[in-house]
């Protein structure tokens, strides 16, 4: 069932007044979704001394939708990293793997 709300961002480069290329997000649209969430697919790593994990999750979408890996879904306020898409079915939907990233600050 797609009941949830989520927002598409595709990255754009801009630059600025010192010519240095900065990153920016573009809206793409909001659309509704399912979030599909299977067992225990968390990690965490402890880079520079910090340690921060990653959740993984998948959303189902209505095809067709120009996402594409690389780009960001935001749901209630938090950030996934796109990594994958993949037509499901009849391409009647898309699955967009995401993940979830927390530095462990909260």
């Amino acid at each position: 069932m797609l009941d949830l709300r989520v927002t598409l961002y595709q990255p754009t480069t801009a630059t600025n007044n010192s010519g240095q290329v900065t990153k920016t997000w573009t809206s793409a649209g909001s659309f509704y979704a399912e979030r599909i969430v299977p067992g225990a697919t968390g990690t965490e790593t402890m880079p520079y001394d910090q340690i921060q994990s990653a959740t993984s999750i998948t959303w189902r979408l209505r095809y067709p939708n120009s996402v594409a890996a690389k780009w960001k879904l935001t749901y209630n306020a938090e950030d996934y990293d796109i990594v994958s898409v993949a037509p499901e079915g009849r391409r009647r939907f898309l699955l967009v793997k995401t993940t979830l990233r927390d530095n462990g600050t909260g």
